[in-house]
């Protein structure tokens, strides 16, 4: 892999500096660009272009701060100051913590764009690969970035996932039918994180809140069924909790 890296080092230098350093952007946004693809087809919140521009964007500071790195920088001759040429990475992967927070939104009474945001670091990370000239390992990191944001999605589908779930029930003001419905729920497979209540001024009804979680949704379907068509409890709220 150093040789092909090498190689192609070598075949772009034959155009001078200025080629290299335009295929490294070149290469830095297409391969930002095929992890926005797969992201817009999702409907994310960061897609095509973002990621494409991450990317590009990356790739030039890194450009940049190699290319300030290898200026001798010694006035009149007296000393030699040496550049760190990371010292530019540091701050763009600091800076793209910012613009990953800005894809992570509430919805409802959950949280999207963490993996969103986690592809533009990487992005971000690929962008930096490219601008050194680490081109074999930017490609692999990119398809690396590709299997687990599509090809790895069915597999979460298929793995036990623990989920939330909040319901508000109106029923009677009877303690002994909030008891049985709470068995109910718990020989179906279905474990009781919190419960609560609000009594009705009335003093006749109450509003129940229970917090749940189950790992199988065809028993949740199969409770919420059973709740829909019970005569004295009436489903008020289900939602993800």
């Amino acid at each position: 892999m150093d040789s092909f890296d090498n190689w192609i080092h070598g075949w772009l230098m034959l155009g001078g500096w200025a080629t290299e350093a335009v295929f490294k952007l070149i290469l830095a946004g297409f391969l930002g660009a095929l992890v926005g693809i797969e992201r817009e087809l999702r409907g994310r919140e960061a897609g095509f272009r973002t990621n494409l521009l991450v990317g590009l964007g990356c790739a030039l500071l890194m450009i940049v701060s190699t290319r300030f790195a290898s200026v001798p920088w010694n006035p009149e001759g007296a000393y030699n100051i040496q550049v760190d040429p990371a010292r530019i990475a540091y701050g763009v992967m600091t800076g793209i913590g910012f613009l990953g927070a800005g894809a992570i939104i509430k919805h409802f009474n959950g949280v999207r764009g963490l993996t969103t945001a986690a592809g533009l670091w990487c992005v971000a990370a690929i962008g930096l690969s490219c601008g050194l000239g680490l081109y074999i390992v930017s490609i692999m990191a990119a398809g690396l970035v590709l299997a687990a944001l599509a090809l790895l999605n069915s597999v979460e589908k298929r793995l036990p996932r623990r989920r939330h779930r909040r319901l508000i029930l109106r029923m009677p003001w009877n303690s002994a039918y909030r008891g049985q419905l709470i068995k109910r729920m718990e020989e179906s497979g279905i474990s009781l994180i919190d419960q609560n209540y609000h009594r009705h001024e009335s003093l006749a009804e109450m509003d129940v809140t229970i917090d749940i979680s189950y790992t199988d949704p065809a028993k949740f379907e199969a409770l919420e069924t059973e709740l829909r068509q019970d005569k004295e409890c009436k489903l008020m709220v289900s939602e993800r909790a």
